[in-house]
């Protein structure tokens, strides 16, 4: 009994020195609610996760290669040389190169006009940045950029690589690669998710069908050229066709045997070619595409972080607790 009496007292104390000491605790507590609603409202705010799973097309047997060979073309393996292996296409997506690509590609929101991604981006540059850099004009070809813009799209590609994009393999004994962007706006973090992946599948795709490619190009040329001729060599058998000439010289006959012999020759070489020119558009098709979508985010995507609201209440709190705190303190309950 004496104890209950001793805790009724003893709260009893803490309430009135609570009540005596309201408004400094009501300072307290809006110091709180301010600071935390500032924090909450520039650093904290609640983020959207736009996560994307793809895997990437692993080499393959190279018999398909070993028959290009025979026709003496070097399409090079579906990942020549193993540059882009494991952790080196995850590096790829964190590159300065691809993250600029992708800011200055457009963006289009319904009822919005069109602009560049690093626009939409741009405002969450501090305050002090943007003041340094206000005449950035974003353009969509990288080569044309001035000073200004270039440092902005450095800021960006910063910003973008510490606090928007993510890119990681989370089973390293699987070939499956997490592509993730988190922003306030998720539409926008959607929609970069989805351009830095199209961004790297075009620089992979180019790289290791390099070899291919050029192959191709060469075999077009030769191609364009063998017909050329061929035609040229067609029209001069026709026309020496044309001529009466007497059976019985033998001589009048060579120049028609020899335009009959180019033209027999010539259209043999562009059979060849252009068989061997089918085989490289076959190989070109077979190694692309080489990066599959595996798994897609939909509406609404996960969030992360705390909403404003319970940032305001955890400062208020904070504030209420730590002015109860210094209270104690100050020997306030004694």
């Amino acid at each position: 009994m004496q104890t209950a009496s001793n805790l009724k007292n003893q709260t009893n104390r803490y309430f009135q020195v609570l009540m005596q000491h309201r408004l400094w605790l009501l300072i307290a507590v809006v110091l709180g609610v301010l600071m935390a609603g500032v924090y909450g409202w520039v650093a904290g705010k609640q983020k959207y996760n736009a996560e994307f799973i793809i895997a990437a097309e692993q080499e393959k047997s190279s018999g398909w290669e070993n028959l290009l060979a025979q026709f003496g073309m070097d399409v090079g393996g579906s990942n020549p040389g193993g540059v882009f292996v494991g952790e080196s296409l995850v590096k790829l997506f964190s590159v300065r190169s691809s993250v600029e690509e992708a800011l200055v590609r457009p963006y289009k929101q319904v009822g919005q006009k069109t602009v560049l991604l690093a626009e939409k981006f741009y405002p969450d540059l501090s305050s002090s940045t943007r003041k340094q850099l206000h005449k950035v004009q974003f353009q969509s070809d990288l080569s044309k950029n001035n000073a200004a813009t270039d440092s902005a799209l450095w800021f960006l590609f910063e910003h973008i690589n510490n606090n928007v994009l993510s890119a990681s393999k989370p089973d390293k004994k699987q070939t499956f690669i997490s592509v993730s962007c988190k922003h306030s706006n998720d539409t926008l973090a959607l929609k970069f998710a989805e351009t830095m992946i199209d961004v790297v599948t075009e620089k992979y795709i180019r790289s290791i069908t390099r070899n291919v490619r050029k192959s191709l190009m060469v075999l077009r040329k030769e191609a364009d050229s063998i017909q050329t001729v061929m035609n040229k060599n067609i029209s001069r058998n026709a026309n020496n066709m044309d001529y009466n000439i007497n059976p019985l010289l033998q001589s009048a006959k060579v120049e028609q045997n020899k335009s009959l012999i180019d033209m027999q020759i010539s259209i043999s070489l562009y059979g060849e070619i252009v068989k061997n020119l089918k085989l490289a558009e076959l190989a070109l098709k077979k190694q692309t595409p080489l990066i599959e979508i595996v798994d897609v985010p939909h509406f609404p995507l996960k969030k992360l972080g705390f909403s404003l609201w319970v940032w305001i209440a955890a400062g208020a709190l904070g504030g209420l607790v730590f002015a109860v705190g210094v209270l104690h303190f100050l020997g306030k309950f004694d």
